[in-house]
């Protein structure tokens, strides 16, 4: 039986570590579209020579992009491969979670 608890006391610890790891690349994607937004508000004025500010728009329809508008003028910055990571990683995260879960009852009961 000792063998047993500490093997499922190793993959809860595995799954943890495995959970953290996902959790790090949901908050890089969120990151990333953060930075976007705020290049959008700020940045852009200053890299584009535009006289006027920009408005920053999150879309989130059929193609996610963060819409960057100057009066008439609308620059579309695309924002797909963070929101695939983030979707991609809260998944992750959840089956992390139901194996943390999972292994540390068996690991409580075998003891």
């Amino acid at each position: 039986m000792a063998k047993t608890r500490s093997s499922s006391r190793a993959v809860a610890i595995a799954a943890a570590f495995a959970l953290a790891a996902f959790f790090g690349l949901a908050l890089t994607g969120l990151a990333q579209i953060i930075s976007l937004h705020g290049w959008c508000e700020s940045d852009a004025v200053r890299q584009m020579r535009a006289s006027t500010d920009f408005t920053a728009k999150l879309q989130l329809d059929g193609t996610p992009a963060v819409l960057c508008r100057n009066g008439s003028a609308t620059l579309e910055l695309p924002i797909s491969p963070a929101v695939a990571t983030i979707v991609f990683a809260v998944v992750g995260m959840a089956i992390s979670m139901f194996i943390v879960i999972r292994t540390a009852r068996d690991a409580r009961t075998a003891a």
